[in-house]
């Protein structure tokens, strides 16, 4: 399969899913950077997340990841607040810009994505969204 026959399924998804998201991340806005967006997107409306999974998650470190959460309440986008589990922690939460943004918005260029899954087969299209949607029920939980 696309010269990658020797390797587990795990390592031949992560390559492929590597190449996937060259080809489709949407670059950065005039608001907004990919890194950002990316966060916005993985915080979620509900109950927010510690900044130290924020970190782990874009792969960079916390005084970093700090920074851009900062960056992102100054502009209206997010707040942060006491951990309803745990008063001690602050939680990381979209305000109601982020939520409207993150509604709208998606980390990925839909534009290409749409023109290549025109490409393929309707059956293939239907078998890649099954496959997906089993993938993600199979998933562990958030990393939250």
């Amino acid at each position: 399969m696309y010269g990658l026959a020797n390797q587990s399924y795990a390592e031949q998804f992560d390559k492929l899913y590597g190449r996937l998201w060259t080809a489709f991340f949407k670059a950065d806005a005039e608001d907004l950077t990919q890194h950002e967006r990316q966060l916005l997107h993985h915080i979620g409306s509900e109950k927010g997340i510690p900044l130290g999974v924020v970190a782990r998650h874009l792969g960079i470190p916390k005084s970093s990841a700090s920074e851009q959460v900062k960056s992102l309440e100054r502009r209206g986008f997010l707040t942060r607040r006491r951990d309803p589990t745990d008063e001690r922690r602050l939680s990381i939460v979209l305000s109601e810009a982020g939520v409207a943004r993150v509604t709208r918005d998606s980390v990925l260029d839909l534009a290409p994505l749409a023109a290549a899954l025109k490409k393929i087969s309707a059956e293939d299209r239907r078998a890649l969204l099954l496959g997906l949607e089993r993938l993600a029920a199979a998933a562990p939980a958030s990393n939250r």
